[in-house]
């Protein structure tokens, strides 16, 4: 049975339910944008997160509503079976146009960037229900009046088909590179340079067996050096040919994987990557910084790498990608996350050397760590909220939001994988969402994080939120009235600026993010299928 109202409140929806209070307005925030990368596509969006630096961000202008449904026609939709999650906009080609790549359980696709027609695809052997629409039986009962057992129950039939490639990336000669499967895929144009090209596999590297583990994370250094990452705790550089170069493991993987919950990853998402040559890893218990020094990958001190402890008392580790934060002239370089507390922390890290009179945190982990605070949605009384998201940076502005699933069956708590079923298939529906997002800001003057707003009335079920810097708004795919909706908060004041309501269970991002084109739509990876919001203006 499903927990009553009165010990949901004890679990999470007494905060979540609660209109959004004590807000005050923030300033504009200080800091300068990440660096682009030039080993990168030159584009708004050529790798997950963004950017290098994980930021979750963009200059671009996005989309400011007013509040409405769209129309059929302001919404585009190609099946594509199940989990497509980054959209990543290629360089301009020699015609000025660009592409749009995405690879997913069944296809890798690419997409013309102003009609979003379907260019070429390739098709990807997968799960044996991938090849066939039993999914629109699958949609058809999360739409429908059935019970919340009987969704479960096909959420989990459904299941997380094999997808080659979560994070990936494309460079600047347009070459998407994915990593999965225990090898290395590099994928272009059949013929260079020609965007309307079918597309081929040009060069593949397969990990020995020395390098155990599965892929988890990619980025590229600021000298063009491919970094991919094993949740063994091998860390890996390759050249943009993909002959391999270096690798390091990171410390206390060997003592520390073993111990590790059924289904939870020692590494469990991607890593940041700044231009001095830092890369940012989380495992289940530290931040790492590895270093690449130009020839080799680096965990000595003397090279400026270090391993910190965070918070974890869950065991599962963080849900965040590390982010970074300050650039440029900015007085402060830090990294952030959330850590692995039943109720989670916000925690910057020193990139760089700790300030020499830098005085440890009351009650944190680390020296390194610059600011640490509850992550408790505006509710002192709050006891769980997680995500599975990075946080979302836009100059000194922090963004996180709450994916804690409220009023599930109690056997389903502890349970690693029946809750991600529910986070990424169900976490839309009224009796289940999560409410709740938080905005932080790092106060160079005080060098403490500080709290600029709570919003407890918008619903990200299990969105990447994106931030437009030029809009001042923080886009989320949300939820009202079992409906997916894009809901557009601003970034200053946290009050809801516009909402679209786009539709039913196969408009589900699943753990995607809404990314801003350059005219002023919104991608991102449906349940089933590639979605674009083209809302006429």
């Amino acid at each position: 049975m499903l927990l009553t109202r009165r010990q949901n409140l004890a679990l999470l929806a007494g905060a979540a339910l609660a209109p959004m209070t004590g807000l005050r307005a923030a300033a504009p925030d200080a800091g300068t944008a990440p660096p682009r990368n030039p080993f990168l596509a030159d584009s708004n969006y050529p790798m997950g997160h963004g950017d290098s630096a994980q930021s979750d961000s963009s200059q671009l202008p996005g989309p400011t509503g007013p509040t409405r449904a769209l129309t059929s026609e302001e919404i585009r939709y190609h099946d594509l079976g199940v989990f497509n999650l980054g959209y990543l906009t290629s360089s301009p080609y020699a015609d000025g146009k660009r592409v749009v790549w995405t690879n997913g359980s069944q296809f890798m696709t690419k997409f013309d960037h102003e009609s979003f027609d379907v260019i070429a695809s390739l098709r990807i052997p997968g799960s044996a229900h991938t090849d066939t629409l039993t999914h629109e039986n699958f949609l058809k009962t999360f739409d429908s009046d059935a019970s919340f057992a009987e969704k479960y129950a096909a959420a989990r039939q459904s299941g997380y088909p094999r997808i080659f490639g979560v994070y990936t990336l494309l460079d600047v000669d347009n070459q998407y590179v994915v990593c999965g499967d225990g090898q290395v895929e590099l994928y272009g144009d059949s013929t260079p340079g020609d965007r309307l090209s079918s597309i081929v596999m040009r060069r593949t590297w397969k990990k020995p067996d020395t390098l155990p583990g599965g892929f988890i994370g990619i980025n590229m250094t600021f000298d063009g050096r491919i970094i991919v990452a094993t949740d063994q705790g091998y860390v890996i550089a390759l050249t943009r040919d993909l002959q391999f170069i270096a690798a390091v493991r990171l410390p206390k993987a060997d003592a520390e994987i073993p111990s590790l919950p059924k289904g939870v990853g020692w590494i469990r998402n991607s890593f940041a990557v700044d231009e001095k040559g830092g890369i940012y890893v989380a495992s289940s218990n530290d931040l790492h910084k590895v270093v690449w020094t130009g020839a080799k990958l680096s965990m000595d001190p003397k090279d400026g790498a270090w391993s910190e402890r965070y918070s974890n008392s869950l065991g599962n580790g963080t849900g965040a990608t590390p982010t970074l934060m300050g650039f440029g002239d900015d007085p402060d370089k830090l990294v952030v996350l959330t850590d692995g507390d039943k109720l989670m922390n916000i925690v910057a890290f020193w990139r760089d050397d700790v300030p020499a009179r830098w005085k440890p945190l009351r009650g944190a982990p680390s020296r390194r760590i610059a600011g640490i605070l509850p992550c408790n949605f505006g509710d002192p009384s709050l006891t769980a909220a997680q995500t599975e998201q990075s946080v979302v940076v836009t100059g000194y502005g922090m963004l996180i939001v709450n994916n804690e699933p409220r009023n599930i069956p109690p056997e389903i708590l502890n349970d690693w994988v029946g809750k991600k079923t529910i986070i990424g298939y169900l976490n839309h529906l009224t009796q289940i969402q999560p409410f709740g997002t938080q905005k932080f800001v790092w106060d160079p003057a005080a060098r403490k994080i500080r709290q600029a707003w709570v919003n407890r009335e918008i619903s990200s079920p299990n969105c990447v939120p994106y931030v437009s810097a030029t809009s001042n708004i923080v886009y989320f795919i949300g939820a009202r009235n079992n409906q997916f909706t894009l809901e557009g908060v601003n970034w200053t004041s946290g009050k809801s600026s516009f909402h679209y309501v786009i539709g039913g269970a196969r408009f589900n991002n699943f753990y995607s993010q809404p990314i801003i084109d350059t005219g002023k739509r919104i991608l991102y990876g449906g349940l089933y299928g590639a979605v674009r919001l083209q809302p006429k203006q």
